[in-house]
This record gives C-alpha cells, sequence and structure tokens, in this order.
C-alpha cells in the first residue's frame, strides 16, 4: 500500500494537461448547472413553496465557504483525486478510501440520476421515448457515447464541456428573462403553505444543485497550472451559477403558482409551454436534454478520475489505476463506472421519473456531503500541520469557512431524511470489507 501524500514529490501521473481555464470553470458550471435546475422546481414547489428560495439562499451562503475550502485546497494540493487526497493526507489511508469511496460512488449514482433526466425530457419531444425499453436503450446509448469520448483524450472531454456549458445556459437565461414581465407578489402567497418546519427538506433538496462545485479538484493532473487554475475556475464558475440560479428559481417563483409548479415532471418546458407556446418550450426541452448531455460529459470524466486516483494510490484495485498508453485517460475506470451507472438506470422501471430522480438526488447528494465534509476538516488538520502551504489570508479565514462548511453539510444530511441519512450510513461501511481483508492485509506484509 502506498504512503505517498497528496503534493509530494514529482507528478506521477502520466496524464496529459489538456484543460485551461476556460475549460476547469465551465466543469465547475457544467457539473452544477445539469438535471437538477430543469426537475428540482417542481420538488421545491411541492415540499415548501416559495419557501424554497431560502432553501436557495442558504444553500448559496454554505456553498461560498466550501468554494473558499477547495479552492484553498486545490490551490495547496493540485494532484488528482481532490478530495480523496485531500483526507488521505491528513487523516491516513482508511480516511483517503472512505472519501474517495463515497464521493466515487456519489458520482456513479448521480449519473444514473442525469440518464433519468434526459429520457423525461426527451420524451417531451419524443413520446416513445417514455417507454420504458426505449428510455433505457437512449440512456445506455448516450452513456456509452460520453465514456468513448472521454477515452480519447481529456482535451475533446473538455471541448464537449465547453461546448455543452455555452449551450445550456442561453435557454436558461433567455426564459427567466422573458418571464420576468409577468412576476407577481401574488404568487409567492403564502410564502410557506407547509410550515417553516418544510425548510430543512428544501435545503436538503436544494443542495443537490450546488454538488460539484468540488469536482473540478479531482482531474487536478490534467490541468494547466493546476493550483491557480483551480482557485480562479472555483470562484468563477460558483459565482455564474449562483447568478443563473437566482435568475432562474426567482422567475419561477414571481410568474408562475407553486401549485402549478408542483405538479409538473418537466417545469421549464411546461411553463415555457404555457406563457409562450410550443416552440419555446420545444427550445427549453432541447436546452434541457443539452445541459444533462454536459453534466454528465463533465460527470463521467470525473468518476474516472476519481477512480484512478484512488486505485493509484493503492486504496483501490491496481486495474483501476491503468491509463491508455496512446490517450493518457483511465480507460478501465471508464468502464466500469459506465457498467454501473448504466445498471442502476434500471430503477427507471420501478416509479415515476420524478420520484425516482428525487430519491437518487437525494442519496447521491448526502454520499458526496459526507467526502465534502471531510474535505473541511482535513483543511482545518493541514492548515495547522503544513502552514506554509496556505498564504496568511488563507490560514485567518480557513477554519471559519471549514467550520461553516461543516455545519452546512451536517445540516443538509440531517434534512434528507430517516431513509437516506440510513442508507448514507450504509453505504460509509461498504468499503471496510475491502479495508481490513486486502488492505490491511497487504501493509502488515511489506
Amino acid at each position: 500500500m502506498s504512503h505517498a501524500r497528496a503534493g509530494d514529490g514529482p507528478e506521477r501521473s502520466g496524464m496529459v494537461r489538456g484543460l485551461g481555464l476556460v475549460a476547469t470553470t465551465a466543469l465547475v458550471v457544467g457539473n452544477m448547472i445539469g438535471s437538477g435546475i430543469y426537475v428540482i422546481p417542481s420538488s421545491l414547489a411541492e415540499t415548501a413553496g416559495p419557501l424554497g428560495l431560502v432553501a436557495w439562499a442558504i444553500n448559496a451562503a454554505g456553498y461560498l465557504c466550501l468554494t473558499a475550502v477547495f479552492a484553498d485546497l486545490g490551490g495547496a494540493y493540485p494532484v488528482s483525486g481532490g478530495l480523496q487526497a485531500f483526507a488521505r493526507r491528513a487523516f491516513g489511508d482508511l480516511v483517503g478510501l472512505e472519501v474517495g469511496f463515497l464521493y466515487w460512488l456519489c458520482a456513479v449514482i448521480g449519473n444514473a440520476a442525469f440518464l433519468t433526466a434526459f429520457v423525461g425530457y426527451l420524451a417531451v419531444l419524443w413520446p416513445a421515448a417514455g417507454d420504458p425499453l426505449v428510455a433505457f436503450a437512449v440512456s445506455q446509448a448516450l452513456l456509452w457515447a460520453l465514456t468513448l469520448t472521454n477515452a480519447l483524450g481529456v482535451r475533446a472531454g473538455g471541448a464537449i464541456q465547453v461546448v455543452t456549458t455555452i449551450c445550456k445556459l442561453m435557454p436558461l437565461v433567455l426564459l427567466s428573462i422573458a418571464l420576468w414581465p409577468l412576476a407577481s407578489l401574488e404568487h409567492v402567497q403564502p410564502f410557506a403553505p407547509r410550515g417553516w418546519g418544510s425548510l430543512l427538506p428544501a435545503v436538503s433538496l436544494v443542495s443537490w444543485l450546488f454538488v460539484g462545485m468540488e469536482s473540478v479538484t479531482v482531474p487536478a493532473e490534467e490541468i494547466r497550472g493546476a493550483g491557480r487554475t483551480i482557485r480562479r475556475s472555483v470562484y468563477i464558475g460558483f459565482s455564474l451559477t449562483c447568478a443563473v440560479y437566482l435568475l432562474v428559481l426567482g422567475s419561477l417563483s414571481l410568474a408562475v403558482p407553486a401549485d402549478l409548479l408542483a405538479k409538473s415532471a418537466s417545469p421549464l418546458a411546461d411553463v415555457a409551454a404555457h406563457h409562450f407556446g410550443p416552440t419555446a418550450a420545444t427550445l427549453v426541452t432541447i436546452g434541457a436534454l443539452v445541459s444533462v448531455a454536459g453534466i454528465l460529459n463533465g460527470w463521467v470524466l470525473v468518476t474516472s478520475r476519481m477512480a484512478h486516483a484512488t486505485a493509484r494510490d493503492g486504496l483501490a484495485p491496481r486495474a483501476l489505476a491503468v491509463l491508455h498508453p496512446r490517450f493518457g485517460t483511465p480507460t478501465r475506470a471508464l468502464v466500469l463506472t459506465a457498467l454501473l451507472s448504466g445498471a442502476l438506470v434500471g430503477l427507471y422501471f420501478s416509479g415515476t421519473t420524478l420520484e425516482i430522480y428525487n430519491f437518487i438526488a437525494l442519496l447521491s447528494t448526502a454520499t458526496a456531503l459526507v467526502a465534502v465534509g471531510a474535505a473541511c476538516a482535513a483543511q482545518m488538520v493541514l492548515m495547522r500541520r503544513e502552514p506554509d502551504r496556505f498564504t496568511p489570508a488563507q490560514r485567518r479565514r480557513g477554519p471559519w469557512t471549514a467550520a461553516i462548511g461543516l455545519a452546512v453539510v451536517a445540516l443538509m444530511i440531517a434534512g434528507s431524511g430517516a431513509d437516506i441519512v440510513a442508507l448514507t450510513a450504509g453505504c460509509v461501511l461498504l468499503p471496510l470489507p475491502y479495508w481490513f481483508l486486502v488492505l490491511r492485509p497487504a501493509a502488515a506484509r511489506q
């Protein structure tokens, strides 16, 4: 078992540094803005009504602190694996294994949610996609096409990310601007129709919209000028994402009654059709499809890199660390994660699209948040242990942003419900047999 730590020694990855500031910013924006903004408004309206805007503000403030945490850590330790590397450096191999596994699992589960959302929106344009077998076939085709693209090189995946990010933002912004003349304060009355007790579940639901900012730290060794580029892209990407979310959720809340939003599985398309006609609905739906394809592309990249980095550090089967000799991509990790995400799409058969999407989104978010919380704790340790890696300003604010980030993570996980908390706890236990039966005996033999 390897005992090297993030940031130690020369680079060992053999990967291609094909991502610059534009591509990494697109990775941040693209991995945050995806299917969620096209689906969550319905779930949020049903859960909390207009009070959901407060949940959005809480998440934005909390994730601003988390943004500072990952900007500091990504700048100080620009090594592939991101969260896993930070946690391993601070707390050792077992915590590194847990964080790497949980974040990888989050992405695998999340990819199934994106595929489910994709076929749900495709059915608006192509009713045949509503058939479960057709939906499953389409989702597999999209997943494997993006997996192949990412296997051909990080530049190809980065280019797709930039194009899809630009294309996904245009319909969101245009629809939001078009809705503002219809805004009325009557649509946010009553403001808390299900009581203020619905705020905590709403916070957990909205947190799905913000997961992904930290993902840019995972492919660090494929980023040019990694430390500085990660710091800049995290802040720029988070700011752009918050602006878009505020524009979209604000315009929907003020222009459409919450009870109408709550009844739709494709809220943005339905709102566009109702107010501006079928052509507008078609454009929004196409934007949703591009958006989901873009976020899936970004997470396919991130998921495979997390598996690769964890394996390279000796915490997962070594086969996953193998790079393609020509393209420098972790093809075995790509194939494994695609197989698992594709299999999870089978959940599509067990309920309505919206029900399955909400469940998957909450579970994926909760597992990611455990890993994010571990990274916050790691920052506290690393700033004390290795202060020279951080600027004086970072050392002053770091303990505060990390502490607030931990509190936000705890709040979000608590609000996801007892079932999700129990499943997340079960996910934490999953890597332990591998640790005790494989990794510890291997370490003892060294």
